[in-house]
Parts: structure tokens; sequence; C-alpha cells
């Protein structure tokens, strides 16, 4: 893609289109939405509108990804190969909707977005995979036509896929909401703990069916859950439903329908329940259950027998026992232990190694595999493999390290833009309620239980948004920097503007401290 310049004053670089940045300026618009799959999906929504993917269905993709001879999935694709691509897909959707496609702008805009996407590098280059990825999670199918079509894309010749192909897919799949700095609310950049969540669902067999595979997606994996939301997001945009919300008395309720699962007749349109706004007597960890269609006499019947149910329980039951909607996977936090049992492993092979009396252990990178001589050269050898071994899982978790600092700044970076916004509040209900610009409610700990419904089928929706946590590091630094971090967001909800600029300031502090002690123990090692 051509370089634009911003002006001639600034004199700066800009990779994106014009209508990109200004596309990207409009999703900030949506960071008010305090629950990250609905956030990420508001804006992913936005993004597809505006590329037109809504309006590509998946045989015409098809269609055109075959007609470009595109089946090596591992291959790379230029830019004169992804736009001849995009230009055979919207000359076909201009012929079917003349007025609503600019096929140069829609080429341009999509173009921008792979490349942001994948190309983060400015190569000029994207795998294959990665572009049908990009294109089928957009385009405008059915959500388990879309998982059939990628895991074939991933799967051997007899329709099996092993844990290296599978993490591929999840890979292209994750820097979808990773380009939009949400990465952080679906297990961070490390794919490999829903890769392990896959094949431990499937018995630990060594490759999986598609069958395997769609029965784990519906479970709506943490890190997937974001394109199940989004057709639900879609779904919901036309819905019309017979009721009053209990807060803003908005009647009919458009969009999203909120039926709280505690209370009689109490009802919240998505408006209010994403901006976190309760009526009196209502609590955010009480029981919801979600609609994106009207209702049924037999939903309304099921859903009064659940208040009833729900009216003998306690508060303290519903605190003890939440529910999230999505499959939650273990991320960071796996490899605390696994570094204390590497670091006292590799002190009990030195003590070894000494003990014999051998010369001192050289470093992994010094030790050169040879023919094993003697059974002395055959374990020297052994323990350099199990070195380079440990090295290796170390260096992994300090680039999970790195990945969490970007996003922790990606995290500042929107605090700031909150800050800058116009302070403004309301009275409702007698409650005060900050407007969403001042609202640094950015993780779920509030958030109600939530059933979802998506027609006739009953699920569980988005429970309490869980942002991973940085790992615990042997060393002391870290662990002061991220209690710094803690100690950065206070546990009152009540903030003012010069404690929003001193929480902020706090957080620079500390990220700032978090990089120089990454950066010693990274020259220590």
């Amino acid at each position: 893609m051509r370089e634009q310049l911003k002006g001639h004053e600034t004199q700066t670089t800009c990779w994106d289109h014009p209508k990109m940045t200004e596309l990207y300026q409009s999703l900030a618009d949506l960071n008010n939405v305090r629950f990250s799959a609905y956030r990420t999906a508001m804006k992913l929504r936005r993004l597809q509108k505006a590329l037109c993917l809504d309006l590509l269905t998946l045989s015409a993709a098809c269609d055109a990804l075959d007609q470009h001879n595109l089946k090596q999935n591992d291959q790379p694709m230029d830019i004169l190969q992804i736009i001849n691509c995009l230009t055979t897909v919207y000359d076909r959707l201009e012929q079917e909707h003349n007025n609503l496609v600019n096929v140069p702008l829609c080429v341009d805009m999509c173009l921008n977005w792979l490349l942001n996407v994948y190309d983060t590098g400015r190569t000029g280059r994207i795998r294959v995979l990665s572009f049908k990825t990009g294109i089928i999670s957009l385009c405008k199918a059915h959500l388990e036509d879309k998982y059939r079509y990628l895991f074939k894309q991933v799967a051997s010749s007899t329709g099996f896929c092993d844990q290296r192909r599978l993490g591929l897919l999840l890979h292209d799949s994750i820097q979808i909401p990773r380009q939009l700095g949400e990465v952080a609310s679906f297990g961070g950049s490390n794919i490999e703990p829903s890769v392990r969540s896959c094949f431990q669902f499937a018995n630990n067999k060594p490759e999986i069916e598609a069958a395997l595979f769609l029965d784990w997606m519906r479970l709506e994996p943490q890190s997937m859950v974001w394109l199940p939301v989004l057709h639900r997001v879609a779904a919901a945009e036309t819905a019309k439903h017979q009721a009053k919300c209990n807060i803003c008395k908005e009647c009919p309720i458009i969009g999203f329908r909120y039926r709280s699962l505690k209370h009689f007749n109490y009802d919240i349109c998505q408006s209010c329940f994403f901006s976190g706004r309760v009526a009196k007597g209502h609590k955010m960890h009480y029981p919801m259950v979600e609609y994106c269609t009207p209702t049924t006499s037999g939903e309304d019947v099921r859903d009064f027998a659940k208040v009833l149910k729900n009216k003998f329980r306690t508060k303290r039951y519903f605190a003890k026992h939440p529910r999230m909607g999505y499959l939650p996977v273990q991320t960071v936090l796996e490899g605390d232990n696994m570094e204390t049992n590497l670091q006292a492993e590799y002190d009990r092979l030195k003590q070894q190694h000494e003990h014999k009396g051998l010369s001192p252990l050289p470093s992994p990178p010094e030790m050169m595999p040879t023919s094993p001589q003697s059974p002395r050269d055959a374990e020297l050898i052994a323990e350099a493999k199990l070195l380079r071994q440990h090295k290796g899982r170390l260096e992994a978790r300090m680039q999970i390290l790195e990945d969490h600092n970007k996003q922790l700044e990606s995290q500042l970076h929107r605090l700031r833009q909150l800050l800058e916004q116009p302070q403004a509040e309301a009275k409702v209900n007698g409650t005060t309620v900050s407007s969403p610009s001042t609202s640094l409610q950015r993780s779920d700990s509030s958030q109600p239980m939530l059933l979802r419904v998506v027609g006739s089928q009953t699920s569980e929706s988005m429970g309490e948004e869980d942002l991973p946590s940085p790992p615990q590091d042997t060393s002391t630094g870290l662990e002061e920097v991220m209690e710094q971090l803690n100690n950065s967001f206070p546990s009152s909800r009540g903030h003012n503007v010069g404690s929003l600029f001193h929480m902020a300031d706090d957080l620079g502090r500390a990220m700032e401290s978090l990089v120089s002690v990454m950066t010693d123990e990274e020259g220590a090692e």
C-alpha cells in the first residue's frame, strides 16, 4: 500500500488510508462499552460494515479464492495478489449491491485492514491462511459454516488436524482482536493454552476431527468468544422487544434485551447494560438472560420458573456461583510454577556437574553436540539439550511479559483518551452515575451472571471479563512492580478528574518500572 503523508507541516508518514483513519477514530466511541467481548464485537461489526464484508456470502468468497488458485495456505501473498483477489470479490458485490459498494475504496480499505492485522512489520506479504481467516471471519455466513471452512483449511487430506495446525489457525484468528487492542481480554497472544484446551476436550487425542472442533467451539473458548458475540450483535441490530427498560424507560427495547432472573418484570436495554447502569434494588451479580431476538411464550414461561426458583436463593449464593458464558483457558499464570521448577532443575544439574569434578558448566549456546565417545560425553550432551530447552522456555516467558507490557501501554493510551473527553454526570433513579467517558471500570469485576438465548437455544453469556495477570517472576523486583500496578487502581468507585490524572501517572510510572525490571533481568540472563 502506498504511503500517505498526513501533512506538509508534520512531515509524518501514515500507513492508513484517510477513510481508515476516520474509521479507527470512530471506534474509540465504543470504548465506553464496559464488557470486552461486546466492545470488541461492536467494533468489528462497524469495521465489517465499512468494508462491506457483511454483504459477502461464504460461497462468493470461496469462488473468488478458487478463481485465484489460493490453495496453498502456507504460501505468501504479495500486495498485487491481495489486490487482485479483493478486486474480484468487490466486483461481484458491486453487481449485487450497486449502490452500496465502491470497489476502489473497498479494495483499498480492506487491503489496509489486512496489512494492519497480519503484516505489522510492513513486509508487503501475508500468508494465504491469514488472508482467508480475515475475510471469512467477517463475511456473511452462519457461524458453524465459518468454523467448518476454517478447520478445513488447516486439516490434513484425511480430515484431521494436529496441535501445530490448530495453533496456526488460532494464531491468525486472535490477531483480529489484537489489532483493536483487545487481545488481553481473550487470553493474550499466547494460543498454546487454547490449543491444549481443545485437545484435552478431545481426550488428548493426537489429532482431532471437524466434529470435535465444532463441539469445542460451541463452548465459546475464551480466545474465540468474540466471533459468536459478533454474530449475536448483528442479529440483535433489528430486534424489537415489547418491553420497557427499567432504567431509561425506553419502549420498545431495540437491540439486546436483558431480563432479570432475580426480579419479576425487570428488563434492561443494551445501552444501559453495556454502561453498567442498574436500578435500585438490583445488583450486577444477579443472573440475567440475554435475548437478541423477540421472546416466545415458551421462553417467557421458562424464565418465570427460573425467577421463582431464584427468589429462594440468597445473595451469598449468587456471589459464590458466578457463571461465565465462555470456556476459560489458563493463560500466563500457567508458567509460574514451571519457571521455578526449571530453575531448581538447573541448580540440581549444576551441583551434580560440580560434584563429579568436571569443568564449569558452559552456557547452552556454547554447548555444541558432538559424537558421544564415552558415557560421560553422552550425559553432557543430554544436559546440554535439557538446558537449551529450559532456555527456550524461559525466553518464551520473557516474550509473554513483553506482550503484556505492550497491552499495558495500550490500556494507558486508552485511559488517557478517556481523560481528555469532557466530563459529565447524570442523575438516574436517585443514583449518581458517572458518564461513560470518565468511567474506569474497564474490567468486569461486577458483571452479572448472564444467560444467553439465541432463538430457542439457551446458553450462558459473558461473565466477568478476566484480564490475565502478568506472571509472578522469581525476582522481587517484578513483584514490586506488579504490586505498584495493582495499587494504581483503587477499589473506590468515586473518581474525580484529579484522581484520574493521578492514576494515569501512577500507571505510567509502574510501566516504566516494569520495563526496567524486565530489561535488567534479560541482561542478567
